[in-house]
């Protein structure tokens, strides 16, 4: 008996066109699909845990705070190794991150591609002869709606996948949570001796007069150059050679300290306690502190947080009789000399990838605070002398970054970053007068200026130098040139006469041609940076996350000036005053005299 034909194969059967580019487009749809699942359970994964947070690590890091003696030397060892361990995996992650996320728009090009010819050379639809024709072309149809499907349920899909790769917070921090409703006017401060007077309105500090203080982060304009003659570049922090005084700060906190006059001040937190302390800049003496209370719409809500930021990030920034502090929580306070309260608000609790950590700055009487979050994102300017609103800017996009307020040729000039573009403002009115999309990316490193020129740069990304000009009421910004190599995540770059410097969490130091943006030089140290560098008396100051502090000569070389530790761990940018620096450490502020 005659075996019955074999079944027909109908792959087989088509046109070897065909048959080639369905076969290119299931490879690369089982490419996608495979990558896009890896970078969705990375998303996952990394909103659960961090490198950064690891278990052993922060066990390290509290021995490291109770350690005294010959134990502290030993264990300072131990975090070193195991940060640079947790920092590595960091930057692998990271870098595997934009691998993904570039392969599988790769594979996504193919994909489409090969359906394309595979469209192009598809057989025409058979027609039988002897029986009655279906509706016109009902299989094929079926097959073209099938297709459909499967490209439509893919592509959500693979969206899916390129969203999980662009939102993963590739500093591997917690997300904080939703906002609470602003509040206005604070309630009286508590154990501090009550409210102040309502601060009348005054004439504002001369230049001549801030350029003696340290007012805000990095300094008098934010722009790390202290307007010093002379500034310390030798001490020892175990033999006590310069220092001045130490004292203990009782809680956490990485803001870094200011200074006007004879005080310096600085906030710290932890969990259930938000402080602002103020010691006497002569000798070290703790002259106040002020623990800020509930807040008219305050919650009582706290962010998420990890170790590499917590509650008191943000620096303050100071006014003559005036000081100002604001933490992750959303709390603004103004206080007077003396630690009483004028005014405070509650912001509500910001809610985005890393916690509030912008810095406070102060120009024209009317204080800046750049409040960004997922939703509503805004800069609010509050005048200072009662906190009403000045004037906001709705925000389109956010950072991480700190505001800058320089005299520039065209008047004093508010510079903001975004995690798309630099733009300028007037300070006093808060109307845009310029901006630039440069930068990409999650945003931490704050502008810089010199010379009329304005540097910025994030890792990840781009450096671009644009030069301002025109006129004070057009003013343009153009850029001078990008740069893309050695490139800062969190410290914030430097500006200098003819150079432009950036520092990195992976211990780089680059010099580039302020005018070029050619590197001039590259130095690699030991250990990553997140404080920023300062220049002062002719040296650049910079201090590692190690608290190893480096002073190098600016030129076109690299040259050490010394490197110093300062014997426990630092992220915190110095402040300087003539002939004095004011070092914040983990545990203790220190300040520094001498040659």
């Amino acid at each position: 008996m005659p075996k019955p034909d074999p079944k027909p194969n109908r792959f087989a059967a088509n046109p070897p066109a065909w048959r080639l580019s369905v076969a290119v487009a299931a490879v690369a749809g089982a490419f996608c699909l495979v990558v896009s699942a890896l970078l969705v359970l990375n998303y996952v994964q990394v909103q659960r845990t961090s490198p950064l947070d690891n278990p052993e690590l922060l066990a390290l890091r509290a021995k490291l705070v109770e350690a005294t003696g010959d134990d502290t030397a030993a264990l300072v060892e131990q975090v070193r190794v195991l940060d640079l361990l947790a920092r590595g995996a960091l930057f692998t992650s990271q870098e595997t991150l934009r691998t993904g996320a570039w392969a599988l728009l790769a594979g996504a090009v193919v994909l489409v591609a090969a359906l394309r010819l595979a469209a192009r050379f598809r057989p025409l639809p058979p027609v039988a002869p002897f029986a009655p024709p279906p509706p016109e072309g009902a299989y094929w149809l079926t097959r073209a709606r099938a297709r459909e499907l499967a490209l439509f349920f893919g592509g959500l899909w693979v969206v899916a996948a390129v969203l999980a790769a662009l939102f993963t917070p590739t500093g591997f921090r917690e997300a904080a949570p939703g906002a609470a409703p602003a509040g206005d006017q604070a309630a009286a401060a508590p154990d501090t001796g009550g409210e102040a007077a309502p601060a009348a309105a005054a004439a504002f500090p001369s230049w001549d007069e801030v350029k003696k203080q340290w007012p805000n982060f990095r300094g008098p304009e934010g722009t790390g150059i202290a307007q010093v003659a002379a500034a310390p570049t030798a001490w020892n922090v175990e033999t006590g050679e310069n220092i001045l005084w130490k004292t203990e700060v009782p809680l956490p906190g990485f803001s870094s300290p200011v200074v006007w006059d004879d005080r310096v001040y600085l906030t710290a937190s932890d969990e259930t306690t938000r402080a602002v302390y103020c010691f006497d800049a002569n000798t070290g003496e703790k002259r106040w502190e002020y623990a800020v209370g509930d807040l008219p719409g305050s919650t009582g809500a706290l962010p998420k947080y990890n170790e590499e930021t917590g509650f008191a990030a943000p620096t303050m920034a100071l006014q003559g009789d005036l000081a100002f502090a604001i933490f992750s929580t959303g709390e603004l306070v103004c206080l007077d000399k003396e630690g009483k309260l004028v005014w405070g608000k509650h912001l509500g609790v910001p809610d985005n990838h890393y916690g509030h950590s912008s810095s406070l700055i102060v120009s024209e009487g009317v204080l800046v605070v750049q409040y960004d979050q997922k939703k509503d994102p805004k800069i609010f300017g509050f005048n200072i002398a009662d906190g009403s609103e000045a004037w906001v800017i709705a925000r389109e996009k956010i950072s991480w970054a700190s505001p800058i307020c320089p005299e520039t040729p065209l008047g004093r000039m508010l510079i903001v970053n975004s995690s798309k573009d630099v733009a300028g403002y007037a300070p006093a009115t808060g109307k845009l007068l310029w901006q630039v999309k440069c930068l990409d990316g999650e945003v931490a490193p704050s502008p810089a200026y010199g010379g009329g020129v304005v540097f910025v740069a994030n890792d990840y990304a781009m450096a671009t130098a644009l030069r301002l000009g025109g006129a004070a009421d057009a003013v343009t910004a153009e850029m001078m040139w990008e740069y893309d190599e050695v490139l800062p995540d969190t410290s914030s770059p430097l500006v200098t006469e003819k150079y432009a410097y950036l520092a990195t969490a992976r211990a780089e130091i680059s010099c580039l041609d302020r005018e070029t943006g050619a590197q001039v030089w590259l130095q690699e140290l030991e250990d990553g940076f997140q404080a920023s560098p300062v220049l002062a008396g002719g040296n650049i100051y910079l201090v590692d996350m190690m608290g190893v502090m480096t002073l190098f000569a600016e030129g076109p070389e690299y040259k050490q000036t010394a490197s110093i530790p300062m014997g426990e761990e630092a992220g915190a940018t110095p402040a300087f005053t003539e002939g004095r620096m004011f070092v914040r450490t983990a545990k203790h502020l220190y300040c520094i005299g001498g040659k």
